[in-house]
């Protein structure tokens, strides 16, 4: 009994329909139902009834649906097992990554990376600018996009959540205020062509900018003096203890995180591994890059977003 068979038929029983396991299994209506049809004549079983609404599992094949599942859990570890040996990873990795990640955490993964890895030589290069993958001037990319550009691919990680962040003295100070009327602290190029670039060409007054970094890091840093507002990563704003979330924006600010390389290089076992490694590894951090950090009981009455809204009239009607 083949797994890819069954994939099918799982696939098929949690969607209910044949158009939902296309989708998910990235074919088209027709293979889904050969392949089920195929399956059912092949093991001469019922396994759905087909009704108006979809596709279910017959009385008789409902308890084949855990059994199924298992069999996916165990096939995608393999997978994962599999990948992460590889073949023998030695020698030098290029990896590049944004100032925001590896201040995030990144550069202690890389650094587990290598101890667990010791034949490994990891050149780990931090810029916000695009690397030529076409050149071959890294192995590894993870960095934040809507979508992988045609020439990479690789793994989503999860999302990244922006925030507005400033001090509590500034907020102090400035109670009340208009968008336009705040001091906003901007991103230049390369970082100007990100969504927090778009957001703000788009929302704020050339007037607001008082002062343009490109780095969010070091717009972190300013942002810490009390200079004005900014737009931040939450995996930067959120561990801050200088800065508060101003939730004030009345839409959702993110994009996505990749582990990605150049396309020719994404059947390589070496630079598979390295990837479902970090992808595996980042995504321990997903509360931390989509703004689902903690806040302390200590702070909830000095530090929530509630709070300031109400003493700073700062709400989505009036920023």
């Amino acid at each position: 009994m083949a797994w890819d068979d069954l994939r099918f038929v799982l696939t098929v029983a949690e969607q209910g329909t044949l158009s939902g396991a296309a989708r998910v299994l990235g074919v088209n209506h027709s293979t889904v139902l050969r392949r089920v049809s195929s399956f059912e004549d092949n093991k001469g079983v019922k396994v759905f009834d087909r009704t108006g609404s979809g596709y279910a599992l017959t009385p008789e094949s409902r308890h084949l649906l855990g059994s199924l599942r298992a069999i996916e859990d165990q096939v995608n570890g393999l997978d994962r097992a599999m990948a992460k040996q590889g073949l023998e990873l030695d020698g030098p990795v290029r990896i590049t990554t944004t100032d925001s990640f590896a201040v995030s955490g990144l550069v202690q993964h890389v650094s587990r990376f290598q101890r667990e890895h010791p034949g490994v030589v990891v050149e780990l290069n931090i810029s916000n600018s695009n690397v030529n993958f076409s050149k071959m001037d890294a192995d590894i990319t993870v960095r934040p996009a809507p979508v992988l550009p045609n020439d990479l691919a690789g793994e989503r990680v999860c999302d990244l959540m922006m925030k507005v962040y400033a001090t509590k003295d500034y907020l102090y100070e400035n109670p009340g205020k208009s968008l336009g009327a705040h001091k906003w602290l901007g991103v230049s190029a390369p970082i100007s062509s990100s969504k927090i670039g778009t957001w703000q060409e788009q929302n704020l007054p050339p007037g607001a900018i008082v002062l343009k970094s490109s780095s969010f890091v070091g717009l972190r840093d300013i942002a810490e003096t009390g200079l004005g507002l900014a737009l931040l990563p939450c995996c930067l704003g959120d561990p801050s203890p200088h800065l508060v979330r101003v939730d004030v924006l009345p839409e959702e600010i993110s994009t996505s995180i990749w582990v990605a390389t150049h396309k020719d290089m994404i059947g390589s076992s070496k630079v598979q591994s390295i990837i479902t490694w970090f992808v595996d590894t980042l995504r321990q951090d997903a509360d931390l890059f989509e703004g689902r950090i903690t806040v302390p009981d200590s702070f909830h009455n000095t530090n929530s977003i509630n709070g300031f809204r109400g003493m700073f009239g700062l709400n989505k009607a009036i920023i």
